[in-house]
């Protein structure tokens, strides 16, 4: 394995978790690796299939990805090819023959691939040791980039090719799309490996000018001759941005679908070798891109996602030095976004996942936590994150108020005993709800300390502590990790920006102002009897937060549905009826004992 590293690649290491992944693979396991962009997934499959007999298939989701991939392969003399729909029918035959005759190491294919007859009476003459999922996310129907090829595939795949073992690889997984892979594929959870999304030299920023055009010339002028990238959403916009800048003598290339495919071509190359620095472009450019030295990028649009915006930041800074991840948008680019959704071809279902991808983007625009930490929770909710302290949040100059006293009364009660988020927030306030008050929190020193505070002011201070690492939250527990006793000693003040204060007493809080866990319980079971009955998974018919909110604010209509975080038409109309109708028969439980929700 090394000696194949050094001798075909000329790198003297691995980076973390490529050993790892090579080597689940060279012992016959179907293995997953969630790496950041440019960590050097593609090594993970390419040595494997250079120790194993047979030629391995790569599964690619671009023909310009796979050219490049395979022009590498070529420069290192290893035995590689692809197949794709832009060659000739003779190119093709001549490519075919090769790996008839076992002289491919490495074939890069398109999924579509697998409908063709002659492709697959080949692939069961000939012996493939391994099959590669590159870009794997593209396989699940919770990604931001599904191809439903890319599942149909899979099938295909059992059938011709039983004895071959899976690798899947991509950069950006939350929680459901791994599970939705690992599911799909047949991956044991002990065999997949990921590292941290968080890149160190990285810097990110937020900035919500209205002079968008105006922002992008002082900061080209400021950094004259750095490469970089500026995102747009739309075609139109690339050639209105392009053409902008040029007529203020800033030489760039741009880059869309809609060019000829040789413009398209010669727009790259200019960009990758050097001759042009600056590159205007729609989400169609960057993947397989390797240029190193992308010291900016610029997003003029609101991406859909998180999972998009953090593939396309990913392209800076590959040579490890510090970049710029500027995000600029408007209110238009919301609407211009839910176009894009309800015009999409996806099931109502997938929309509804859409919707809400988009307003975990809108958070992070608008957030004032950790841009760096936002991101890391967002893949994952489990990690334990610290202030970034370079990100625009970060170095916000309006965080003047001073919470530390409000945050030791948390990490005071966390550091006793350790509680969901909700119930946090319940017992600092003092609250008088059904889960509290029939246990021994209402004795618990802390239980009232901020009764002053409304809920909402309490979940800002705790987001706080998350973001810059003094709380740990996983699987909705908080604890407190070693930095948090620097505020509990006095070391280390923390500061917030300007939130809501309510400082009149608290008395009685009713129920149903208050998460109750009996409810949501009740709910649950709800969910994974719907979930059962029509074959979907649970967390695509409500969340564990949706959940959560329900047993907080009990809503009976359709009208107070709407309110719930996630609700879109298609879970109101197929979906919350069965909820309500839990909810109901709790609120008329909870009359017949005399207990008033008003």
């Amino acid at each position: 394995m090394e000696r194949v590293l050094k001798e075909l690649f000329g790198l003297d290491s691995f980076r973390p978790k490529q050993k790892e992944i090579i080597t689940s693979i060279l012992e016959g396991k179907n293995t997953l690796g969630i790496l950041p962009t440019g960590s050097g997934k593609s090594l993970c499959y390419q040595i494997p299939a250079l120790v194993l007999e047979g030629t391995t298939i790569v599964i690619s989701p671009l023909i310009s990805l796979m050219q490049d991939q395979v022009e590498a392969l070529l420069e290192n003399n290893i035995e590689a090819a692809y197949i794709n729909s832009n060659m000739t029918a003779k190119n093709q035959a001549v490519v075919e023959a090769r790996l008839r005759n076992g002289e491919l190491k490495i074939l890069y294919v398109a999924p579509e691939r697998f409908n063709n007859r002659t492709f697959l009476n080949i692939l069961e003459q000939i012996n493939v040791p391994l099959v590669a999922f590159d870009e794997a996310h593209c396989i699940s129907k919770w990604g931001h980039d599904f191809r439903p090829s890319y599942q149909e595939v899979i099938p295909i795949i059992e059938e011709k090719l039983p004895n071959a073992d899976y690798i899947a690889l991509t950069a950006t997984a939350t929680e459901d799309v791994e599970e939705n892979i690992i599911e799909l594929l047949s991956i044991n959870k002990e065999n997949i490996f990921k590292t941290s999304v968080k890149r160190d030299n990285l810097k990110l920023s937020v900035d919500l000018t209205f002079q968008r055009e105006q922002f992008i010339l002082k900061y080209i002028a400021e950094h004259k001759n750095t490469p970089g990238i500026i995102y747009v959403s739309t075609r139109k916009d690339a050639e209105k941005l392009g053409g902008f800048l040029y007529d203020n003598d800033i030489d760039n290339v741009i880059y869309h679908a809609g060019l000829k495919k040789s413009e398209r071509e010669y727009n790259q190359n200019a960009f990758v070798s050097g001759q042009k620095n600056i590159i205007v472009a729609t989400n169609a450019f960057g993947m397989g891109i390797d240029k190193r030295n992308i010291r900016f990028i610029i997003h003029y649009n609101l991406p859909g996602d998180i999972e998009s915006y953090y593939q396309e930041i990913g392209r800076a800074g590959r040579d490890g030095q510090l970049s710029e991840c500027i995000l600029l948008s408007n209110s238009r680019d919301v609407m211009l976004q839910q176009f894009f959704i309800e015009r999409s071809n996806a099931t109502e279902e997938q929309k509804e996942n859409m919707r809400l991808k988009l307003e975990r983007m809108i958070q992070y625009n608008k957030t004032t936590k950790c841009l760096s930490s936002f991101i890391i929770k967002y893949f994952n909710p489990d990690e334990y994150v610290e202030n970034c302290g370079m990100c625009s949040n970060c170095q916000r100059e309006d965080k003047t108020i001073d919470i530390t006293e409000e945050s030791k009364h948390i990490i005071g009660l966390i550091n006793t005993i350790s509680l969901p988020v909700e119930k946090t927030i319940q017992v600092l306030r003092g609250e008088q709800a059904e889960n509290i008050i029939h246990t021994e929190l209402p004795e618990h020193p802390y239980f009232g300390k901020l009764s002053r505070y409304q809920p909402s002011d309490v979940h800002h201070i705790i987001d706080e502590l998350v973001m810059s690492g003094y709380l740990h939250l996983s699987n909705d527990m908080l604890s407190v990790p070693l930095l948090g006793n620097e505020i509990l000693e006095g070391k280390t003040k923390m500061h917030s920006v300007p939130f809501r204060r309510q400082f009149k007493e608290l008395v009685n809080v009713s129920t149903d102002t208050s998460f109750n866990e009996t409810l949501y319980q009740a709910l649950i079971e709800k969910r994974h009897e719907l979930a059962k009955n029509k074959g979907v998974d649970e967390e695509s018919i409500f969340t564990d937060v949706s959940l959560r909110e329900f047993a907080k604010k009990m809503p009976t209509t359709k009208k107070d549905m709407m309110h719930i975080t996630g609700m879109g038409n298609y879970k109101l109309k197929h979906y919350s009826p069965h909820f309500m109708e839990i909810i109901e028969k709790y609120k008329e439980s909870r009359k017949e004992e005399n207990v008033s929700f008003y």
